[in-house]
């Protein structure tokens, strides 16, 4: 460690202490002396074990265990998983402290080393001028902690500042102390667990929660540096308040799987969504009229200004004559009064959807030109300082919110949209319906056809089955939305399982009958992106995009576009289909390939990227996924999901949110610039890949030999509470799908990572890289692959990825869970994980020329080997309690919310879920 390391890790070991005598102070009050010293008994048993193991000892803590009451368990279980809760914030606080004091992604260095490296203020224009970040929150349910949780725990972090700080004197500390303690008591108090599952509308306001903290200081300082430092590299802007931060959104949108989410759903998120913004619009408003007093007896106004004073007293006479009394004179004031006008016009119909009883707002664009207005006179009468202050960080919020906070996306199975095409072309006589016709060629043509036939398939007298009129009314819900607020607002249809080009000019067909789609007008307002998820469809991405964007009709639409298009790639279920190897392998060459052939269409590309939160899904430190990308593929566009526990860690802490925000836009400033080239020649990377196309090959061998095993399911349900995972009520969406799971298709990669993070194996993060290395030194390349983990960024964050996840995996603990839990017929699977987790952590120790895991990183080492000690008793509480229940013998409801209370903490200990 560096001495500055070590003392932070000094400062929060003690932070962490000092919370944890609340705690217990706290548990004594609550529960007792006798339960206290029980928790104590519990703790230093199980971290003297970690120390030293000792197969009698624990013998004894099990039975100590086996023994406790069904009261006392749940007490236990919520004693450590509150103690994970308030180390994980002291953690984050100490992260971001540490960060601002050595900053680690300074946007004025990766400029420099942009130029040094041989951009020119051209590139620096065209990135500036195209930089678009998306993070998408999504309603994935992986967030095992309620929100009541962790708005006590963002003001225990708070009162951590006041508590560290060196100025302030005993009094404030010692206040900040009583407020951590107050917080502390509130969580033991407060339920983990929600009594019902979300509804979709409930999602929503988890997520507006988040992005009205970002919309409150975070975003507007962050981006605002970012212009500043681009301008001070001498680009230009072609309007202030300029943003490459847009928020997107699928709560309410997602409906692939969740049969909660109908056009009524979405209709309503998008009204929830208007009217919080609107909300904080209108605030915003109010705080900068108060602050723009400027009087035309001391500076002049633009006349661009004065006319648009006018037009709008011709419209509003009633806000004219109230505030001209109070404002004469004050002609910024005055445009402020009529912008607030029209907002609360807009806001008193937001969620009816009725017209505004007068002038209001429709698109953000309206809104930014009347901002502009003003913008522009403030700086041509010398008010340059002014202009740029908190007007200017109101249009950067609303060149990044708009008006509905996020950008909401669309997302559907293709086989729904086949199906509902299918049957409008029968009722048109347009063509042959049913699936024998799904992909030939007869079909592509036919649906080609019909998307330039300027009439409609559907008569106002047809009437289409249920189905079908479901997806048709979405399409018009999105046409209503984007009327309503603006195009930006929903304009973007994901199609799950794209397997053919048709299903793409399926969605087109039906975009077309809402009026989002008509070629020979040229309207083209609903972006159609392709979702590659499986093994084999990344591998034909590019040949399913390459026969899209070669039909003539589609190459129109995409012009009318912009010549822009959008891909998505998902991680999850590539990963469950093929393991992390194959998977991460097969994404990057899939992205290659796709912008080879966008490049050969003269398309720009925007990748989405489907991430989860934990290494089996994509997950794992932000700066560190994005520059290992192929070179270009980030060409300064890039869209990705943040899921469950992710939201809340990237944006739950305001000065974490304004970090993460500038570490998204630092990293993909220098992806686009440092890494439009490849960074290594073109033989090298033949040699690489090669290497990497075998490694692949026998990873993605063992562990299909792995998931293709008879009983390998019933091995995997009985062996983790997957099953019990359902009852926990953390989202809208089921967490398996419907009928008898016959074969690891029939599991949702969510229920799939966390069921193997719970029972601590965590196969999706590591099982088959072991068997890849070993294959690759028999075949004497062992040299060659320290060669590639040493100066490919690919392998070197594919490595450290699974490097964390083998440290987080503990074969004693699943072990246990086997033995417990798994009818001893199944039990060779578990020695097949526990032989290869062996052997893929003593060959990733001798590539990375480690004795142990995580060696290059002592301080992340560390944090997981104090968590370890607190993290073992709520695993074998689980077995505990995962038996007693499965053998059905008792009805107590104590039991299965202690077990629910189990998942929930280990959760908490490991940070991660899904």
């Amino acid at each position: 460690m560096t001495p500055l390391e070590q003392s932070s890790d000094a400062l929060l070991r003690s932070d962490i202490r000092e919370m944890g005598r609340i705690l217990g102070d706290v548990i004594r009050e609550q529960w007792g002396d006798d339960f206290f010293e029980l928790v104590e008994e519990v703790r230093t048993t199980t971290r003297a074990l970690r120390e030293r193991p000792d197969p009698e000892r624990l013998e004894t803590l099990l039975a100590t265990l086996d023994r406790a009451s069904l009261w006392e368990i749940v007490r236990l279980v919520r004693s450590f998983t509150i103690y994970f809760h308030i180390a994980n914030t002291a953690e984050q606080h100490h992260r971001i402290s540490s960060e601002f004091a050595v900053p680690q992604h300074d946007m004025e260095a990766v400029i420099e080393r942009a130029v040094e490296g041989g951009a020119s203020i051209g590139d620096l224009q065209r990135f500036y001028d195209r930089a678009h970040i998306r993070p998408v929150l999504t309603a994935h349910p992986t967030e095992a902690a309620r929100r009541s949780i962790l708005s006590k725990l963002q003001t225990i972090d708070e009162s951590l500042a006041e508590w560290g700080a060196g100025h302030v004197g005993g009094k404030q500390r010692l206040a900040a102390r009583r407020r951590i303690a107050e917080m502390i008591e509130g969580i033991v108090q407060t339920d983990e667990l929600r009594l019902l599952r979300p509804r979709p509308l409930d999602e929503a306001r988890s997520v507006i929660y988040y992005l009205e903290q970002l919309f409150h200081g975070a975003l507007s300082d962050v981006v605002g540096s970012f212009n500043d430092a681009m301008l001070a590299a001498g680009v230009t802007a072609d309007s202030p308040g300029k943003s490459p931060i847009r928020f997107g959104n699928w709560v309410g949108g997602d409906r692939d799987g969740n049969p909660n989410v109908t056009a009524a759903t979405t209709r309503a998120v998008l009204g929830l969504l208007n009217q919080r913004c609107l909300r904080l619009l209108r605030d915003e408003v109010r705080e900068l009229a108060g602050e723009l007093s400027q009087s035309t007896r001391i500076v002049q106004v633009s006349d661009s200004l004065q006319e648009s004073l006018e037009r709008e007293k011709a419209l509003m006479p009633d806000v004219w004559d109230e505030y001209l009394r109070l404002n004469d004179g004050e002609p910024y004031r005055m445009k402020c009064a009529f912008i607030y006008q029209r907002i609360v016009n807009q806001l008193a119909v937001a969620l009816s959807w009725d017209a505004p009883a007068g002038p209001g707002y429709t698109d953000a664009h309206d809104l930014l030109d009347d901002l502009a207005v003003m913008h522009r006179s403030l700086t041509e009468n010398s008010g340059r300082l002014i202009a740029s202050g908190r007007l200017e960080r109101l249009m950067i919020n609303v060149n990044t919110f708009g008006l509905t906070l996020a950008q909401t996306d669309i997302r559907e199975d293709s086989e729904v949209t086949n199906a509902a095409v299918d049957e409008l072309l029968k009722i048109a006589g347009a063509g042959q319906g049913g699936n024998s016709a799904g992909r030939s060629r007869n079909r592509n043509e036919t649906l080609a056809a019909e998307l330039s036939n300027t009439r409609p398939l559907l008569a106002p007298v047809s009437k289409p089955s249920p189905a079908t009129r479901e997806v048709l009314d979405v399409m018009e819900l999105v046409r209503q939305a984007q009327d309503r607020f603006g195009q930006n607002s929903v304009d973007t249809w994901v199609i799950s399982m794209t397997r053919s080009h048709a299903d793409l000019l399926a969605v087109l067909l039906l975009s077309k009958e809402a009026g989002l789609t008509y070629p020979s007008e040229n309207v083209a307002r609903l972006k159609v992106v392709p979702l590659f998820e499986t093994i084999e469809d990344l591998r034909g991405a590019a040949r399913i995009m390459d026969d899209y964007w070669s039909t003539p009709v589609v190459r129109q639409i995409v012009a009318q576009q912009g010549d822009t298009a959008e891909v998505m790639v998902g991680y999850s279920d590539s990963n469950k289909d093929g393991g992390i190897t194959t998977s991460q392998w097969e994404l990057y060459q899939a992205q290659r390939q796709l912008r080879d052939c966008a490049a050969r269409h003269g398309i720009s590309l925007m990748l989405f990227h489907g991430r989860g939160g934990t290494v089996g899904r994509g997950g794992g430190p932000t700066r560190d996924a994005i520059l290992a990308q192929p070179s270009s593929t980030v060409d300064g566009r890039i869209k990705f999901t943040e899921q469950g526990e992710v939201i809340s860690d990237h944006f739950g802490n305001p000065r974490i949110a304004a970090s993460q925000l500038d570490l998204f836009i630092s990293s993909v400033t220098e992806a686009t610039l440092l890494h439009a080239e490849p960074l290594y020649p073109a033989d090298t990377h033949a040699r690489w890949s090669a290497a990497m196309d075998g490694m692949s090959a026998h990873a993605f061998e063992k562990y299909r030999s792995l998931v293709e095993r008879d009983g390998f399911v019933d091995y995997f349900l009985s062996g983790t509470p997957v099953e019990e995972l359902g009852e926990m009520n953390i989202g809208s969406r089921p967490a398996r799908r419907k009928g008898k799971i016959t074969g690891i298709d029939g599991l949702r990669a969510i229920p799939w990572v966390f069921g193997w993070t719970q029972s601590r194996q965590i196969i999706p993060g590591w099982y088959g890289f072991g068997a890849a290395l070993e294959a690759a030194e028999k075949s004497g390349k062992w040299e060659l692959l320290r060669e590639m983990s040493s100066e490919w960024r690919f392998l070197q964050t594919l490595v450290s990825n699974i490097e964390m996840a083998l440290a987080k995996t503990d074969m004693e603990i699943a072990a246990r869970y086997v033995r417990e839990l798994v009818d001893p017929s199944l039990h060779h699977v578990f020695d097949d994980i526990r032989e290869e987790h062996q052997r893929t952590v003593s060959l990733v120790k001798r590539l990375t020329g480690q004795t142990e895991l995580l060696e290059r990183l002592p301080v992340l080492q560390r944090t997981l080997k104090v968590r370890e000690p607190y993290i073992d008793p709520l695993n074998h509480l689980q077995v505990q309690l995962l038996s007693r229940l499965r053998k059905g013998d008792e009805q107590d409801p104590l039991l299965r919310r202690s077990l629910l209370l189990s998942i929930n903490g280990i959760a908490a200990g490991l940070k991660n879920t899904g």
